[in-house]
């Protein structure tokens, strides 16, 4: 009686024992499959990633060519103004005075067209150096460009001269 009593733990040692292995191996084989799928993961957001940091490295590329000619980044041109000793900055002074010339009644008398559709205004500036600014107009109709030419005294006066100037044909909608 006691050898089948030892018989039986035996073989129910021997079963635990198999169960536990079958039971291991196969945790074991799904924890690897999810280790695989979160490398697999992980290696595409990686790819991901790269790919957005090189995005980025494109826009910060096209932006600093953008702001190539604009007086902030222009380091000569600000020394031109070093004597005005400006306290704001000096390219939003430059466009503030250009949009104030606009009006509801008249064009701007920067623009040297008149007005076909409406009245012809500024309505965007960008100002290149200490001497040069690129000004967009339109009258909602009519649109154009020209380039100023501008002069600032001691007294922070600025006074204007058209260099160039474009008119394009009407707008088609």
């Amino acid at each position: 009686m006691k050898k089948r009593i030892l018989g039986y733990a035996l073989l129910f040692v021997i079963l635990l024992a198999l169960y536990q292995y079958v039971n291991t191996n196969r945790m074991y084989e799904k924890m690897n499959g999810k280790i695989e799928k979160l490398r697999t993961e992980r290696d595409e957001m990686s790819t991901q990633i790269q790919a957005k940091r090189d995005s980025i490295d494109v826009l910060i590329n096209e932006n600093l060519d953008l702001s190539y000619f604009t007086l902030k980044h222009n380091a000569e041109a600000l020394e031109y103004f070093e004597k005005y000793q400006f306290t704001d900055d000096l390219s939003q002074y430059i466009e503030d005075v250009i949009y104030d010339k606009n009006s509801t009644k008249n064009d701007n008398p920067l623009v040297p067209f008149a007005g076909m559709d409406g009245v012809f205004v500024i309505d965007k500036v960008k100002v290149i150096n200490h001497k040069w600014a690129l000004c967009s107009f339109t009258d909602s109709g009519y649109w154009g460009e020209m380039i100023l030419s501008y002069e600032i005294d001691k007294d922070k006066n600025l006074t204007f001269e058209i260099v160039s100037e474009t008119l394009y044909n009407k707008f088609t909608k």
